[in-house]
């Protein structure tokens, strides 16, 4: 019989983030969200921290055959091109937004005219396959558009010297130098097409054209792939919308426009909701929302344990049946859920009141206000379980569990995943909301009513039914309704219920007795009004 304590030596779930994580492309689950990404009229991918966006433009940017079925037919090449929001920039490594000094939606649409046209071209003209049918090949169109593109890139620099879009600003931007470039804009930031068209002889859209007529004649497609762009000004929204929302706008003018470039867009849900756009409702054509169903993640969780040898041989052994990563993957659900109770226990609880299904108790928990759930979270909650119960069977000297982990290591272990999430995302992602997350911090309840939350809000900068919004957004507020604008009452998630110290102990009471604590930040500001109320005036005897 297989000792469980040596298998929890080999369990481990992997890496939370698409870019490092090992097990990604061996345990890849998403495939139907995938599906949906590769539609040519997706070009607008959303979802939320954490729920795989960057490791599926991992995926389609490093290996494209291993999505081969999935792809679309009929092309001879589809060339994948990253951009990882200008932060690990392959190609033009010395470009800096802010040094060529957007700074409204028209300048920030200038500059993506400009960087993907230049990007895009450049890699296509890199491809010795182009070369070859463009100048040894009889169609004129390909080699009229080549002959341009090869001439213009000549002209800035990028034929000569791998990595020089240095050499590009300096020619389109004078020198690259900042307040320069400002001065060529008018003051108002770089005018990267006009600039671009004085110092060629063609607009950046004609460029495209271009390419356009590259890649159709050679039966080509290409993905530019726009990842981390919330990565782009960390320490400043007004400007991240702003180039954001230029981003945007070129996808809904020139989506239409190029019949073979395609851009893919990976953008977070709470970014993309405060984005101000005219005509927004246009662009649900254009979306894909990356939600994870709660049997994919419990595929995810089983597939990354059993990529182990010796976890599978310990999963096989209990079940009595082969058990593998594809039979996984392409599994039935219920296959899916025995392989997972070999390896957890059946419930949260020895006692009928607290019977509730492991599976059920985990995946409750992973759920925010919005309604979406975390493969980031399922993946550090499996392993923080295991951390956990490696430390039971330490301090017990041997497995303190039926399975290779215990409910006790599972609660324990959520404890932490939530503390970290609301360090992690509410409070490092929006710290202009901090105060408003402080005012749920130790509530002995977990549901407040909308009048409730204007009073706590009111001492803000944020109040009322904005606050709200803004919270809801975050996915801190649960709407007990229709919606976020309609709803008379709000819950606060489980998934960040521990991390904020929130219990739901009035959910459980028939009656609050008279002396018990109220909530503290409501009796911290009845404290503040009495105090100044009782504050002698000046000119006072007191």
């Amino acid at each position: 019989m297989i000792d469980p304590q040596q298998v929890l030596t080999c369990l481990n779930f992997g890496r939370v983030d698409g870019e490092s994580d090992n097990r990604f492309n061996t345990c890849f689950i998403g495939t139907e969200m995938l599906r949906q990404v590769l539609l040519p009229q997706h070009s607008l991918i959303v979802g939320n921290k954490g729920s795989g966006k960057s490791a599926i433009c991992r995926l389609l940017s490093e290996d494209l055959q291993k999505v081969k079925p999935l792809l679309p037919k009929n092309y001879s090449e589809i060339y994948c091109i990253p951009a990882y929001g200008l932060q690990s920039e392959q190609f033009l490594p010395d470009v800096d937004l802010r040094e060529l000094q957007p700074t409204s939606v028209d300048d920030f649409r200038d500059f993506w005219l400009l960087y993907l046209g230049l990007k895009t071209a450049s890699t296509l003209m890199a491809d010795p396959k182009v070369e070859i049918a463009a100048l040894k090949g009889k169609n004129v169109a390909l080699k009229t558009s080549y002959d341009t593109l090869h001439s213009i890139l000549v002209k800035l620099g990028l034929r000569e010297e791998k990595n020089a879009f240095k050499k590009v600003r300096s020619q389109i931007f004078g020198g690259g130098n900042g307040a320069r470039a400002s001065q060529s804009a008018g003051g108002n930031g770089v005018s990267g097409a006009t600039d671009f068209k004085h110092k060629t002889g063609m607009s950046i859209i004609a460029l495209l054209d271009h390419v356009d007529v590259v890649l159709r004649e050679t039966h080509s497609l290409a993905w530019l792939m726009l990842d981390k762009l919330d990565l782009l000004f960390v320490d400043d929204i007004v400007k991240l919308k702003a180039a954001i929302t230029g981003l945007v706008q070129l996808l809904v003018q020139y989506g239409n426009q190029f019949k073979n470039i395609h851009l893919k867009i990976f953008l977070r849900n709470d970014i993309y909701r405060q984005l101000h756009i005219v005509n927004k409702s246009h662009l649900v054509s254009y979306s894909s929302d990356m939600k994870w169903p709660a049997h994919l993640l419990l595929k995810l969780l089983v597939a990354r344990a059993v990529v182990d040898p010796h976890v599978r041989d310990f999963c096989e052994e209990q079940l009595g049946e082969k058990v593998d990563v594809s039979g996984v993957i392409l599994g039935a659900d219920d296959y899916v859920k025995r392989i997972f109770y070999t390896i957890f226990e059946p419930t949260m609880g020895s006692s009928e009141a607290n019977s509730t299904p492991t599976d059920q108790w985990i995946l409750r928990r992973l759920v925010d206000g919005t309604g979406s759930s975390f493969p980031r979270e399922l993946i550090h909650l499996g392993n923080r379980a295991v951390e956990k119960q490696r430390e039971m069977n330490r301090m017990a000297n041997r497995h303190c569990s039926v399975k290779l982990i215990s409910a006790k290591a599972l609660k324990d272990a959520f404890e932490v995943i939530s503390a970290y999430r609301c360090d992690t995302y509410l409070y490092s992602e929006f710290p202009h909301l901090s105060k408003h997350f402080d005012v749920f911090r130790g509530s002995d309840t977990a549901v407040f009513h909308r009048q409730e939350l204007y009073m706590l809000f009111e001492p803000l900068s944020i109040k009322g039914d904005d606050a709200i919004r803004a919270v809801f957004d975050t996915g801190l507020l649960l709407p007990l309704g229709n919606n976020v604008d309609s709803s008379r009452k709000f819950k606060v998630p489980l998934l960040y219920r521990t991390g904020l110290g929130v219990s739901d102990r009035k959910h459980y009471s028939d009656a609050r007795p008279a002396n018990r604590q109220e909530h503290p930040v409501r009796e911290r500001e009845q404290q503040h009004q009495q105090h100044h109320q009782h504050q002698p005036t000046a000119g006072s005897n007191n």
